[in-house]
């Protein structure tokens, strides 16, 4: 009976894999890059938006392969508190919009995302320097992402609907980040890198873990109550490959990858408004076995800075 039960698993979960995870994914690490002042707190929103192409191939020898477009829609608000000279708090609450197209069908996923609560501690650049010497700040720490996200538990196993398409993971996530800026004078870089583990949902679906890391060089321009950074960089973004059943170890061989972009944008402050752009183009990819093309991905947000 226990080795019926595993094919019958075995082979639903590998429909589901060829007929659903061949996609861009919703569970995507938060990073947090060049952060406005450190000693300020902040509010802020932002949007995120990312597209794919991505291939199905045909079931049959003979049957061809099909095509589809993914778009990714995020607006997220977010923000930083100062809990002391040394502690940093951050939070993000997400609304995501996904929505697929294949064969003239639209296929359209709204609802809110997994609330991300992190914690870092300043080890560098507690107290300020003046601005002909070398500035550090660096900051490190973690949190947990927790599943308040809309997750179609009925849809996924009926295989209607897609787990990468899905606004949460339904899953406690863990993560842990670090951020470091160099500044001397004008100039500076800004490093930062976060790792998300993800662990199996109440279907035993588990999303790959994911890595994200960039690499941005800044400019800094000041004038009265006027800031302007323009950066330019890149950015690397990896996920391991997905569980279509983590308990008997089923990997999804059509997910997973990576991709690195060279991103550039420009911060702009006056007083305590803040605004963000943001612009990455792929210029190295291998997703999904292949078969799914990244296209575009942007951001753009407002701050308020207290």
């Amino acid at each position: 009976m226990k080795r019926i039960s595993f094919c019958f698993l075995f082979l639903f979960s590998t429909f589901v894999s060829s007929a659903c995870t061949v996609c861009g994914c919703s569970a995507s690490n938060q990073y947090l890059g060049i952060l406005p002042q450190f000693h300020k707190h902040f509010v802020g929103l932002q949007y995120q938006f990312r597209s794919f192409q991505s291939e199905h191939p045909g079931h049959e020898l003979n049957q061809s392969s099909s095509f589809s477009n993914e778009y990714y829609s995020t607006v997220q608000a977010w923000g930083r508190f100062n809990a002391g000279k040394r502690i940093q708090l951050f939070a993000f609450v997400p609304y995501i919009s996904n929505i697929k197209k294949e064969n003239g069908a639209s296929t359209a996923i709204n609802g809110l995302g997994d609330v991300t609560l992190l914690g870092n501690y300043r080890i560098l650049g507690v107290n300020e320097n003046p601005i002909n010497t070398w500035q550090h700040n660096l900051q490190a720490g973690g949190g947990i992402k927790i599943p308040t996200g809309a997750y179609d538990k009925s849809s996924v196993q009926k295989a209607e609907g897609l787990p990468n398409m899905q606004p949460g993971t339904n899953s406690w996530d863990f993560i842990v980040n670090a951020n470091y800026t160099l500044r001397r004078k004008k100039a500076g870089v800004n490093l930062d890198a976060s790792y998300t583990l993800l662990t199996p949902n109440s279907l035993q679906y588990k999303y790959g873990n994911r890595l994200s890391a960039g690499l941005m060089g800044f400019y800094w321009y000041q004038k009265s109550n006027t800031t302007i950074l323009p950066q330019i960089g890149l950015r690397y973004d990896r996920a391991n490959a997905d569980y279509d059943n983590y308990k008997y170890n089923i990997k999804s061989d059509m997910s997973g990858g990576e991709q690195l972009y060279v991103s550039t944008g420009v911060q702009a402050y006056y007083k305590r408004v803040g605004l963000q752009l943001m612009y990455h183009h792929p210029v190295m990819q291998h997703y999904a076995s292949g078969l799914v093309t990244s296209k575009v991905k942007t951001e753009a947000g407002v701050y308020f800075l207290f």
